[in-house]
């Protein structure tokens, strides 16, 4: 049950509904300010907006010729700034999705009321996510990215203790850091990358839903190759997060 996460981000007023520009991530093609739906990837199960005008009217949308035959969808509640802080706002898909189409064009686009930030995240899925269950481990880790707006910069993950022999299914994260944004994980020979909004203090809450087993298997990787981490978002060159683990052999 692959999950992977596409972003979208423009600094710009918008007065009427207009295109975000999408974050280049190397897994769905790009035209212009379009995604194309991977192949077998046909649900939304998570939308969350960012837009940082407290005061405006403010509005997100999520467009494809298959929903616009009814009705583009609106993303609300959008969170106000230009990071998520305590308890991101999301629109939790995950066990009712939002059927989509393969391959056709997935664009998004904001409404604001001066010149700011703009960003949209997208997790597309294969099917409904499930929730998984077993002997749930938590490991403390830390990496040192420099973060660059819209752009997914990678780095290398360091646990807080030595995992020992054998291979681990990933069954929730949380992230961290002061300026970050979104957070993806880069599993060793997988081809989607599954994330989670970036909280922005250690004793910021986040959703329940993205730990202990509560979306299912985000992916799996042997202690030898552990997977990397992709962030974005502001300035930023220190982040720390904990993975839910189940040891599967």
């Amino acid at each position: 049950m692959p999950f992977h996460v596409l972003g979208w981000e423009l600094s710009a007023s918008n007065a009427a509904l207009t295109d975000l520009v999408p974050i280049v991530d190397g897994i769905a093609q790009v035209s212009g300010n379009t995604f194309f739906v991977p192949k077998g990837m046909d649900y939304i199960v998570c939308a969350t907006a960012l837009i940082n005008s407290p005061t405006a009217t403010l509005r997100a949308q999520i467009i494809t010729p298959s929903l616009r035959a009814v009705f583009p969808v609106d993303i609300s509640p959008i969170n106000n700034g230009l990071v998520f802080g305590s308890l991101p706002r999301i629109v939790p898909y995950f066990f009712n999705p939002l059927p989509i189409v393969d391959q056709e064009p997935l664009e998004v686009q904001t409404q604001n009321g001066a010149a700011v930030m703009n960003r949209i995240f997208l997790t597309i899925a294969d099917a409904a996510l499930k929730p998984t269950t077993g002997k749930i481990y938590t490991v403390r880790f830390t990496t040192s990215i420099t973060l660059v707006t819209a752009t997914w910069a990678n780095g290398a993950l360091t646990f807080g203790t030595t995992l020992p022999a054998g291979n681990y299914q990933v069954v929730g994260a949380r992230v961290w850091s002061a300026n970050g944004v979104y957070a993806r994980f880069f599993f060793k020979g997988s081809f989607f990358r599954p994330g989670v909004p970036m909280i922005n203090a250690e004793d910021n809450n986040e959703w329940s839903w993205h730990r202990m087993g509560n979306v299912g298997v985000f992916d799996q990787f042997n202690n030898v190759t552990p997977p990397s981490l992709d962030a974005m978002g502001v300035t930023d060159t220190a982040q720390q997060g904990y993975l839910d683990l189940i040891k599967v052999s």
